[in-house]
């Protein structure tokens, strides 16, 4: 397989979620984990793998990419969740560039309006969105209201990446009555397919200990291998891997089981 990736780098995760943040679960009886992968849009080779897997990935799309369209209705054909990867702006601005259609502190709120319903417009079939890079934007109060306003006047679903530990997307989208959810583990920001086995049971644990988790990878020919092999594990521990829409059903704002 090609192991060449040509997209941007993801930025450093951040620390785990501090003590004392509620959290939602599922019911006892229920081990679950969803998987979002990023970046799509780039290159139909690094999407193909991704399209033809068997598992109920969602698959994010970044805005405008050269074949960001066709591989949306393509992954839509074939029943995949789609989200819109919206870009945000990063600390480090502007020498960390997260590319066109991106939502910077700079715009107003009605220019963020604009911007992300061109950016919607690029990729068909979206139910939900998660933010690429924007560790300073999801830190600013004003823009992620602007950005949630939208999102749920859409009726979309918001998933937030946690770039940053000073993120608002998540306790923002939950006070507006959005649903909502925060992604637990990054996969693959070290690519080596060891590291990735290493998050990917990471991710188990924390579905078998709390009762789900979502974790987030990106288009690389690894990590799909990777999420063969965490398939496998997933069924030995007795843990589903269900779609996004399916996990969010049990961490809905309004259908919470919390605890701290």
């Amino acid at each position: 397989m090609i192991l060449l990736y040509l997209g941007r780098p993801a930025e450093k995760p951040p620390p785990p979620v501090p003590q004392g943040i509620s959290i939602p679960v599922a019911p006892l009886e229920m081990k679950a984990v969803a998987v979002i992968i990023d970046d799509f849009g780039h290159s139909r080779p690094a999407a193909r793998p991704f399209l033809e897997m068997e598992y109920p990935v969602a698959m994010s799309f970044l805005p405008g990419r050269p074949f960001t369209r066709e591989l949306a209705a393509e992954a839509r054909a074939m029943g995949k969740t789609l989200l819109l990867h919206l870009p945000m702006e990063p600390e480090g601005y502007p020498a960390k560039d997260p590319g066109p259609g991106a939502i910077l502190l700079s715009h107003g709120r009605r220019e963020i309006h604009r911007i992300l319903e061109e950016d919607l417009s690029t990729v068909p079939g979206v139910v939900g969105v998660n933010n690429h890079m924007g560790s300073r934007a999801t830190a600013d109060e004003r823009v992620m209201e602007a950005v949630l306003d939208e999102i749920r006047n859409r009726g979309f679903f918001f998933i937030d990446s946690r770039t940053s530990p000073q993120t608002l997307g998540f306790v923002i989208a939950t006070r507006m009555g959005i649903r909502t959810a925060e992604r637990d583990v990054f996969l693959d920001n070290d690519p080596d397919p060891a590291a990735i086995d290493a998050r990917v049971d990471e991710l188990l644990d924390l579905a078998e200990k709390r009762g789900w988790a979502i974790g987030i990878g990106h288009a690389h020919p690894l990590t799909a291998e990777a999420l063969e092999r965490m398939a496998v594990k997933a069924r030995q521990r007795g843990i589903q891997w269900i779609s996004l829409e399916s996990l969010i059903a049990y961490v809905d704002p309004g259908n919470r089981n919390v605890v701290r």
